[in-house]
């Protein structure tokens, strides 16, 4: 299975979830529907908080990581945008990754939350996430330290 989210999904679960609460809220009132919508938003939280224990179980397989190379790391300034969703198990997955490098390297990262900015998504043609963005290519779904280095590398290389 793709370790990445995809957009609609994403924007289905927002949905879904409050169209739910405003049932709720209709049949059985205010306090109902609030309460639907609290323990759907910490059942959100605690999903992408946990994910990397149930991924396996869940079919998406491993997230480790796969540590790059000290000689992998970009060692001058590099640029990478790095595009997110809310409810993406995968994205604080990169974030950590990048974090790292960007300990290791003179690494550069602006983070992007795309969930609610459709104007980002159409530029960008991104239709699932985590995305990083560097030198005009992109690297989409979930990707290792090795992988983020070596995209980054090339990068570099090719730009």
């Amino acid at each position: 299975m793709e370790q990445r989210c995809h957009l609609a999904a994403v924007w289905l679960t927002w949905l879904g979830l409050s169209l739910l609460a405003l049932v709720v809220w209709w049949r059985l009132g205010v306090l109902s529907g609030l309460g639907v919508l609290i323990v759907g938003i910490v059942a959100q939280v605690a999903y992408v908080r946990w994910f990397r224990h149930v991924s396996g179980w869940m079919g998406y397989g491993s997230v480790a990581d796969t540590p790059a190379d000290a000689a992998m790391v970009p060692t001058g300034p590099t640029r990478v945008t790095f595009y997110t969703a809310s409810a993406c198990p995968f994205c604080p997955i990169v974030r950590r990754r990048l974090a790292d490098l960007q300990r290791q390297g003179q690494l550069e990262v602006e983070e992007i939350e795309v969930t609610f900015r459709p104007d980002v998504v159409r530029a960008k043609g991104i239709r699932s996430v985590p995305v990083l963005e560097s030198g005009g290519r992109f690297l989409v779904g979930n990707a290792t330290s090795a992988q983020i280095a070596a995209f980054l590398g090339d990068v570099r290389t090719t730009g």
